[in-house]
C-alpha cells in the first residue's frame, strides 16, 4: 500500500527542541515503523507555512534513516531544490550568529536584509512546491495525518484516497481551562477535519471513547484504537558512574529523588506534588530526599514556581533541570526512587510508561488513560487527594522491598507496548480502510 505520511511536526521539533515532547516521538517511531514495514510504500509530506519545507528537510538531513524516504514534491528539479533549501539554512544560521544590538548598528541593517532575502526565498519556493502535489495524490491509497489537521486537498481530491487522523487527546476540548486558546484551536481544528468518511486512529481506549461521545459524525467503527510505546531511549540503566555524571549535569545532589518528567502546566498537577513533597519531608524530618522537575515551562507555569518560592525549605530541595537530553533520560529515570505523574487527565501517558521501562515505580493518577497504561504495576491516586499522594510518597521511600516488587512489576507491564505492535495495528487500520472490510467491523462494533 502506498502511505503518504505527514512530518510537518518532526521539522518544527528539529528547529526547536522543546518541542520533543510525547507526540513528536510518536511520530518518529511510526514513521520507522511504517518505513521498515514490508507492507508500506512511504512518502513523507508536510503542510502549514513554506519554512515547515526547510526544517524537515533540515531534520531528514540530520536523520539519515528517514532521509531514504521520499519527501514528496512537486518541482522537479532536486538540485534547485537543495540549493535553495542550503540557502535558507545557511541565512538562518548567519542571522542567528549575529549580536542582537538595540542601535540601528550595521549588523541590525544586515539582519533586516538577511531576513528579506529569507522573504523572497520562501515566496519563490512557493511556486515551485506544494506540500501534497497532485501526482503524489493520484498514486497513493492512504493520506495519513498523525496530529496536523487532515489538509482541504486531502478531503476534497478527486481520487479515492483513504485519510486518517491519528488523535492523541481532546483535553482542550474536555477541559479547557487548562490550556490557552491556541492550544484548543489546534486540536480543535483537527478534530473538525474528520468527516464521515474518515478513518481515525486514537493512542488510548479512554481517548477513543472520548471521541465518539463528543463527535456524533464518525461512526465507532471507523476509530482504532493504536497503543503507543516509550522509545528505545528508555531502558533500566545499570552504570552507576553514568548515573553520577547525569546527576552532576543537571545539579542533582548525591541523594536519593523522586522524579517528575512533564511540560510545567496546570494540567500535569505539578504543584500538588509540590505539596505532598513539602509536607512529607517536614512532618517525617527527612533530610536526604529531594524532588527533580524536568520539563520545559508551560502555560502558567508561574505558579509552580510561586509554589516553591513560598516555602524556603524547597530551595535546595528542589531541582528544575529544564529540559533534557534524550540521551539523558534513561539515567535520570534509572537514579530515581520513585516517578510521580498525578496529572489530571492524559490521552495517553509517555512518561509513566518511560519510567516502567526504565524500572522505576510509578505513583500516576486513576484518570483516563492512565489505568490503561500502568495497568497493577503502579500506585493508582485520585489526582486531588493529597493524603493519598502524601502516604504513596512516604511509603515508597521507606520501604525499599516494596520500591524493588513494583520495579520488576514496571518491566513486566512495559513489556505490554512496543512500537513493532503499534505499527501493526496502525497497519491493521489501513488494510480495513482500503480491503472493504469497513461493514464486517461495523458489525461487530
Amino acid at each position: 500500500m502506498k502511505v503518504l505520511y505527514n512530518i510537518t511536526l518532526l521539522g518544527a521539533a528539529h528547529r526547536h527542541h522543546l518541542s520533543r515532547t510525547g507526540i513528536f516521538r510518536v511520530i518518529e517511531n511510526l514513521a520507522y515503523g511504517l518505513k521498515n514495514s514490508n507492507e508500506c510504500d512511504l512518502i513523507f509530506c508536510t503542510q502549514g507555512y513554506q519554512y515547515i519545507l526547510f526544517d524537515v528537510l533540515d531534520y531528514l538531513q540530520f536523520n539519515s534513516d528517514l532521509a531514504e524516504v521520499p519527501l514528496g514534491y512537486q518541482s522537479k528539479d532536486v538540485k534547485f531544490r537543495r540549493w535553495l533549501h542550503n540557502v535558507y539554512h545557511n541565512l538562518n544560521q548567519e542571522l542567528d550568529n549575529l549580536p542582537k544590538s538595540q542601535k540601528l548598528a550595521p549588523e541590525i541593517l544586515v539582519r533586516r536584509a538577511i531576513r528579506k532575502v529569507l522573504t523572497y526565498v520562501t515566496q519563490y519556493t512557493r511556486s515551485l512546491y506544494k506540500p501534497i502535489s497532485s501526482h503524489n495524490l493520484a498514486r497513493s491509497d492512504i493520506y495519513h495525518s498523525p496530529y496536523e489537521p487532515i489538509p482541504d486537498e486531502i478531503r476534497k481530491a478527486a481520487t479515492p484516497i483513504q485519510k486518517f487522523l491519528t488523535v492523541h487527546d481532546l483535553i482542550p476540548i474536555i477541559h479547557p481551562e487548562f490550556f490557552d486558546l491556541k492550544d484548543n484551536d489546534t486540536v480543535q481544528r483537527a478534530i473538525s477535519s474528520i468527516d464521515p468518511e474518515s478513518w481515525v486512529l486514537c493512542v488510548s481506549q479512554s481517548t477513543k471513547n472520548d471521541l465518539c461521545n463528543y463527535l456524533s459524525i464518525i461512526d465507532p467503527a471507523r476509530v482504532f484504537v493504536t497503543h503507543l510505546a516509550a522509545s528505545k531511549l528508555f531502558y533500566p540503566c545499570l552504570d552507576s558512574q553514568q548515573i553520577a555524571a547525569t546527576r552532576g549535569k543537571y545539579n542533582i545532589p548525591n541523594a536519593p529523588y523522586i522524579l517528575s518528567l512533564s511540560t510545567l502546566e496546570p494540567r500535569k498537577n505539578i504543584d500538588l506534588t509540590i505539596r505532598c513533597f513539602l509536607q512529607v519531608i517536614q512532618q517525617e524530618k527527612i533530610q536526604d530526599l529531594n524532588l527533580v522537575l524536568v520539563g520545559a515551562k508551560g502555560w502558567k507555569y508561574d505558579r509552580i514556581f510561586a509554589e516553591i518560592s513560598r516555602n524556603p525549605i524547597l530551595k535546595d530541595r528542589i531541582i528544575a533541570t529544564g529540559y533534557v537530553a534524550d540521551e539523558d533520560l534513561a539515567a535520570l529515570y534509572s537514579g530515581a526512587i520513585a516517578f510521580v505523574y498525578p496529572s489530571f487527565y492524559e490521552g495517553f501517558g509517555l512518561p509513566p510508561l518511560e519510567a516502567m521501562q526504565c524500572g522505576v515505580p510509578v505513583i500516576t493518577s486513576n484518570t483516563s488513560s492512565l489505568p490503561e497504561v500502568v495497568g497493577d504495576a503502579g500506585i493508582m491516586v485520585d489526582p486531588k487527594d493529597s493524603d493519598m499522594l502524601c502516604h504513596s510518597l512516604l511509603e515508597l521511600y521507606n520501604c525499599p522491598d516494596l520500591r524493588q516488587s513494583m520495579s520488576q512489576k514496571s518491566l513486566e507491564q512495559a513489556k505490554k507496548f512496543s512500537w513493532e505492535q503499534c505499527t501493526q495495528q496502525t497497519l491493521a487500520a489501513y488494510r480495513v480502510a482500503l480491503d472493504g472490510n469497513y461493514e464486517v467491523r461495523k458489525e461487530r462494533n
